[in-house]
């Protein structure tokens, strides 16, 4: 079993600024994204 000091759920643009603010403010531990989508999250055009 695979764990993850902090899990995202929902791999949108949403998920991914949690994630990326997450390592913009230092954080080093590992984060897990789960999502529906087949791709990585990525920023969407507004």
């Amino acid at each position: 079993m695979k764990t993850s000091d902090v899990v995202i759920v929902g791999a949108g643009h949403g998920g991914a600024q949690c994630a990326i603010a997450l390592r913009q403010n230092g954080f080093t531990g590992t984060i897990t994204v789960i999502g529906r989508e087949p791709e990585y999250p990525y920023e969407r055009p507004p």
